[in-house]
């Protein structure tokens, strides 16, 4: 009967010239796939919560236990022209560190595309068949777009060396490649296997950043028109066009060649008798059967029409265009509504107010009364400027708004302002022996009461003490220039009293005024940029839509699944298909985004990526720019055939 083993290990001191060994660790399931974070980096930073197997420090990772499963190497008939696998004795370290798939795939062929496409001179030749596999393209650097005022993903790398066997640590303003898990050591994307509290998504794209003058930060001056969220306020107006609230109840179907009407405003106050052209005036928002536009139709109920020579005036304001004036496309009388009325048709601006909602109504004005802050100066100066320009352009043309109030400016934007009801009361008021010096004149009173009513809302207008009043409050919170352009354009009309006066008060805040629109200028074409990326995405997915899983062309029903087909099958898994190590599928736009735009620059991209199918026998290496001339030649073969069937 053999003797029990102890149960205690004498600790005996090792002599001083022994050899200092690290203890290895227990190991882990053996059963277990090796991690492919050990195969990738070398190391894994979530080595105590990984259910899979992690080698002792100092091993081959390759050198797993004889019971881990290493899929053999089959044979794979692809009818793509690529170069042979490695010899199985080969091991690179350059390739050891790239492929999670097991021994054979190491040598994975490198893809080169059947179909000769008209390359740069500077484009290497393709490689011969019975060329090996390189080593060293784990060392290339990538394609990547350089950064205004930053070094290039190779100059950064050359600069800050990183040791192989290390998770990559992106450095700051890399570009679309930041925090996405790309490593320029191997060249390959391996955003799947980081963790998504690692991984930057983006919220809309991934290929370049905002310039420097566009960066967080500016300067309030510069952001005065420009909005605090963009796109959100894109949205709104999309959703405000094009909705449908369901209460048209009541409403024709067609008004001349407008239909689909949809009420705006306070229902309860829509039919109210306006205060400025003393009729009822509801307005709607339709859309046009002529040009499929949405229009905003101003009704006034009860219209007679008098003389036909008072629609002369429309004429005359559709003509004008203006950045401060709701364009007036056309007027018209009309019985839909059961009654005589007549509709004036305006531009659309989704989302607007008034000036008298903004600023005039009772919370603000208390609210300002209460904390003791008056309307900004920045943007009392702004709608000065603004209002002041659309006038100089109404006068200039020989006519005048003669409807200046704080309910007909609208804010169709942030700090945006736009005169609105042009030429209505040119139509009702319609008077030949009023000189139209005379209502100018009256436009520049009004906007006298305007500004008065928004830097001193007690003012009370006819009241001459009441303005006195008004003018020594102004004079006290703002400045002395907007004090004395208020005095002006209050005092007594005369033949000498112009706009021109008043712009020329207004003096060199006019150059402030052009400081922010340039600004805004510049965040739009920002934007538009990305959308113009967006749009380069789209055409590259829809025409990976025509090729992927095509039934049938040309009698071949496998025409998706074999040549150059193949390869953009395995693109698409890769793009779209992933999961996780533990089999869950991996929805990660960021990585999408990046993959995408990275084909779309495929024609100057030199970055490779692994290709695995779905049964993992096939791995392929293929450079974007080869998935680039895959998808122009599949889809030029779609196209040529398809011209050819409608001729």
């Amino acid at each position: 009967m053999a003797a029990p083993r102890a149960n205690a290990i004498q600790i005996v001191r090792p002599p001083d010239n022994a050899k200092t060994e690290t203890p290895e660790k227990p190991k882990k399931d053996a059963t277990q796939r090796l991690c492919r974070n050990v195969l990738i980096y070398g190391t894994c930073r979530f080595e105590q919560s990984c259910p899979y197997y992690h080698p002792p420090p100092g091993t081959d990772p390759l050198a797993a236990p004889s019971t881990a499963p290493v899929t053999s190497p089959t044979k794979t008939s692809l009818s793509v022209h690529a170069t042979p696998f490695a010899s199985p004795e080969t091991k690179d370290p350059s390739l050891s560190t790239i492929s999670g798939l097991g021994a054979e795939h190491l040598a994975a062929p490198v893809f080169v595309p059947k179909t000769a496409m008209s390359e740069t001179s500077s484009s290497p030749a393709p490689q011969s068949s019975t060329t090996p596999v390189p080593t060293d393209w784990a060392n290339a650097a990538p394609f990547n777009p350089p950064v205004d005022g930053m070094p290039s993903m190779q100059q950064q790398h050359q600069q800050h060396p990183q040791h192989p066997h290390q998770p990559h640590q992106h450095q700051h303003g890399m570009g679309y490649d930041e925090g996405l898990g790309f490593d320029p050591q191997s060249g390959m994307d391996t955003s799947m296997f980081m963790p998504p509290a690692q991984r930057r998504l983006p919220e809309y794209h991934l290929y370049t950043g905002p310039l420097p003058h566009l960066a967080p930060g500016r300067q309030p001056m510069h952001s005065f028109f420009i909005p605090d969220e963009l796109r959100r306020m894109v949205h709104s107006r999309q959703e405000a066009t094009f909705a449908n609230p369901g209460i048209s109840q009541g409403l024709p179907a067609e008004v001349h060649v407008y239909h689909s009407l949809v009420p705006l405003g306070n229902p309860a106050t829509m039919n109210n008798v306006s205060r400025v052209f003393h009729h009822p005036g509801p307005v709607y928002r339709a859309t046009s059967t002529v040009d499929g536009n949405v229009y905003c139709l101003r009704r006034l109920e009860g219209y007679k029409l008098s003389s036909e020579n008072a629609f002369a005036a429309v004429e005359t304001w559709r003509q004008i265009r203006h950045a401060n004036i709701v364009g007036l496309r056309e007027a018209f009388t009309t019985k839909a509504f059961n009654d005589n009325s007549m509709v004036m048709v305006y531009d659309f601006h989704p989302d607007s107010t008034t000036i008298a909602e903004e600023w005039l109504n009772p919370d603000a004005i208390a609210h300002r009364r209460q904390a003791g802050v008056p309307i900004p100066e920045r943007i009392m100066w702004s709608y000065v400027i603004q209002i002041a320009n659309a006038l100089k352009a109404v006068h200039t043309a020989g006519l005048s708004v003669r409807c200046l109030d704080a309910n007909k400016i609208l804010i169709t934007g942030k700090n945006r302002v736009r005169i609105n009801g042009v030429g209505i009361l040119d139509v009702l008021s319609f008077d030949v022996q009023t000189p139209m010096g005379m209502y100018q004149q009256e436009d520049l009173l009004n906007f006298g009461q305007l500004v008065m009513a928004l830097c001193a809302d007690f003012v009370q207008p006819g009241h001459a003490q009441s303005i006195a009043q008004g003018l020594e409050y102004i004079g006290r919170v703002y400045s002395l220039d907007l004090k004395n352009l208020v005095g002006y354009l209050l005092g007594k009309p005369t033949a000498l009293k112009t706009i021109d006066e008043v712009l020329r008060l207004a003096g060199p805040r006019i150059l402030n005024e052009l400081d922010a629109l340039q600004a805004y200028n510049d965040a739009l074409e920002s934007d538009l940029g990305a959308e113009v990326e967006n749009g380069r995405i789209a055409r590259m997915l829809i025409k990976l839509g025509f090729i992927n899983e095509r039934p049938e062309f040309e009698m071949d029903p496998q025409w998706s699944e074999s040549g150059d087909r193949y390869v953009l099958k395995l693109f698409r898994d890769y793009v779209f298909h992933q999961v996780s190590p533990d089999g869950k599928p991996v929805v990660d736009l960021s990585h999408v985004l990046t993959v995408l735009n990275k084909l779309d620059a495929g024609a100057r991209s030199r970055e490779k990526i692994m290709l695995v199918s779905r049964d993992s026998q096939s791995c392929l290496v293929v450079e974007y720019r080869d998935i680039y001339k895959c998808i122009e030649s599949a889809y030029n073969e779609l196209r040529s055939a398809g011209k050819a069937i409608r001729r």
